[in-house]
């Protein structure tokens, strides 16, 4: 299902709730699992940085930033997947593609207060299909060592498409278990995953029909706190194109949140 399908569907299921909801009082109405406009990311979020070491989102949070943007993006991969043509050094394609979009906010806000973070994800729910084996993503404990050389394969890979300047950003986080934005919808999570927390999940927008839901852009303040709903559902590769941002909107959100912390 496409991301407009999928839109529309909620629109006419929202629509239908609100005109049956005085005469079925016992209707409930689901609250949604993501971040909302106003929420704040919590502080202890785990990341990991390029050298493999924890830090906490709040840790990484620039305090003179007026802006921060938060990109999470499918990154590098062990092997390309055997296809005759693959775009880039990124296993998700849709990422690569838009990094038009995210190179051109880094170089139009490079001398402003804005603080770019990118955050990227390896391909967890198919990690076969780009080199790995053994789901060492998921399926194996962080202290294991499957999953540490996995790691270490997925930063390296990234940190290359960085170092060629494919990657328009200084500085890259890593969230190689996929929490931040994990898919709840998607596959039950064993012991072996280890602890459940509290913001799991909640970058991953409630509306995105998506696997993964990369690429999606969020725009916060220094605090952490959500400024607008996040930028999201661009399908390169859907028959036409669906393109539900653009330079321009990215750009025009970002410039609200100066104006906003001026």
């Amino acid at each position: 299902m496409t991301v407009a399908s999928h839109l529309s569907r909620s629109l006419v299921l929202a629509v239908l709730a609100s005109g049956t909801l005085y005469c079925q009082p016992r209707l409930v109405v689901e609250t949604p699992s993501a971040y909302q406009v106003g929420d704040r990311v919590e502080a202890d979020s785990l990341l990991m940085d390029a050298s493999g070491e924890t830090v906490t989102f709040g840790e990484i949070l620039d305090p003179e930033a007026k802006a921060v943007v938060v990109i999470v993006f499918g990154g590098g991969f062990k092997s390309a997947p055997d296809r005759e043509q693959f775009r880039g050094p990124l296993w998700c394609e849709d990422s690569f593609d838009d990094l038009g979009v995210q190179r051109a906010l880094a170089s139009r806000f490079a001398e402003e207060p804005v603080q770019f973070v990118p955050i990227a994800v390896p391909p967890v729910y198919k990690p076969e299909n780009f080199g790995w084996d053994q789901d060492p993503f998921l399926g194996k404990p962080d202290d294991s060592e499957e999953y540490r050389a996995a790691v270490r394969e997925f930063i390296d890979a990234t940190e290359e498409a960085r170092a060629t300047g494919m990657l328009p950003f200084e500085k890259i986080y890593y969230d190689p278990k996929f929490r931040l934005a994990q898919n709840r919808k998607e596959r039950k999570l064993g012991p072996e995953f280890g602890e459940i927390h509290p913001w799991q999940g909640k970058l991953k927008w409630h509306l995105d029909p998506r696997r993964y839901g990369t690429p999606t852009i969020w725009i916060l303040d220094s605090e952490g706190k959500i400024l607008s709903e996040p930028l999201f559902g661009n399908d390169y590769d859907a028959d036409p194109p669906e393109i539900y941002y653009g330079y321009a909107e990215a750009a025009a959100r970002i410039e609200a949140a100066l104006r906003r912390g001026h």
